[in-house]
């Protein structure tokens, strides 16, 4: 095969181009298999058309392509990227560059063209620019409810402090009201007076933890939880026990615990997530049977997974999720609680990055498991 011949064979292979000569005036003389394929005319259909056949309108009324072939034989070549119309009307982005071509006697004869399609990487730059606006509208709306967000938590924590506070008072009075009574005309009360007045004490001790629950459960999260140094569970597990200690003397709980990792959150909400787990524990136990709580961990990846393990009443599967809802208690006044407890924990647990769940079976206890990151 000769020089000529490989050459055009070449020339015929680069699909992904189109290499056309045309003559003095700009007529085609050849044709290439990328026309067909880049805009849709067969060598019959091509040869001796003019090259404006191409160019869409308005620059072919305005003579883009005598400036193209004009421009090329002053400094040698014309290069441009624009949009170029193919057969059947639709335009396709192209890059391109046209080149004055001399005999050997240094008389034109004529010009070459090469064109590449960039319609697909224009495409693709066009939906890059869009994703980009896109992710750009979305984090402003992010930004916007964030602000939002952090101005209703802010307005939920002051309405928590206030109620609190506003609850609290009248509470503080009726319990001094009931001391006075007491205190007063005990010696005239009978034993059902006296009797109400302990159940009122009682409703007041209620509405008092009550109180306090509502007011940790909406404060919960306000300081840093996550922490970029490590906290010693153990630490925290002891710190949860000293405050529990008259509820463990007084339940004879036993307590059984390995070795426990280093998490990253801070040392007081990893210390409440425990105390509120184990005051449960010791609350819900089984008549007659001390509470014997076991504390594990198990490493999952990155991750542990920590429990909290009793022997108590239990816990039916249909309640599951739904001892996680604040003020969703599922026993009466007969055993102390506030019914928020749990839902503190697992707000706690989520605002860190982990999860808490919990497996039980009725009269053989609950174990309750969270998952936090770690060392």
């Amino acid at each position: 095969m000769e020089t000529k011949d490989r050459f055009e064979l070449l020339v015929s292979e680069l699909e992904e181009f189109v290499i056309i000569l045309l003559d003095d005036d700009g007529i085609f003389q050849t044709w290439h298999p990328g026309v067909e394929r880049l805009f849709g005319y067969t060598e019959q259909e091509f040869i001796g058309r003019h090259m404006d056949i191409l160019v869409p309108e308005p620059d072919r009324s305005d003579g883009a392509t005598t400036r193209e072939l004009a421009e090329a034989v002053r400094v040698g070549r014309s290069s441009d990227t624009r949009t170029l119309v193919r057969k059947n009307g639709q335009e396709v982005f192209v890059d391109g560059v046209t080149v004055a071509l001399f005999n050997e006697s240094g008389k034109r004869s004529g010009f070459g063209k090469v064109i590449r399609d960039l319609t697909e990487r224009q495409q693709a730059q066009q939906s890059l620019l869009a994703a980009r606006d896109e992710l750009k509208r979305a984090n402003q709306h992010l930004e916007r409810m964030t602000v939002e967000l952090e101005r209703s938590n802010e307005e939920l924590r002051e309405f928590a402090h206030i109620a609190s506070h506003d609850l609290s008072a009248p509470l503080t009075s009726t319990r001094w009201l009931v001391d006075l009574l007491e205190m007063k005309y005990s010696e005239h009360l009978d034993e059902r007076g006296k009797d109400c007045i302990q159940r009122i004490r009682r409703g007041l001790d209620r509405m008092s933890a009550l109180v306090d629950a509502v007011l940790a459960h909406a404060q919960a999260g306000q300081s840093p939880i996550t922490s970029s140094e490590s906290t010693p569970a153990e630490e925290a597990l002891y710190k949860a026990l000293e405050n529990l200690r008259s509820e463990i003397i007084a339940s004879q709980a036993q307590f059984v615990h390995g070795a426990l990792p280093d998490l990253l959150m801070a040392s007081e909400p990893l210390c409440r997530v425990f105390q509120n787990l184990i005051s449960n524990a010791i609350k819900y136990r089984r008549p007659g049977v001390p509470p014997r709580i076991e504390i594990t961990a198990e490493r999952e990846s990155a991750s542990w997974r920590i429990g909290v393990c009793d022997n108590g009443i239990g816990i039916e599967a249909q309640y599951f999720e739904r001892i996680f809802i604040p003020m969703q208690r599922l026993h009466g006044p007969e055993i102390d609680g506030s019914g928020i407890g749990l839902a503190t924990c697992k707000k706690i647990v989520g605002r860190a990055g982990g999860r808490l769940w919990v497996e039980s079976e009725v009269e053989k206890g609950s174990s309750f498991y969270f998952v936090l990151p770690g060392e």
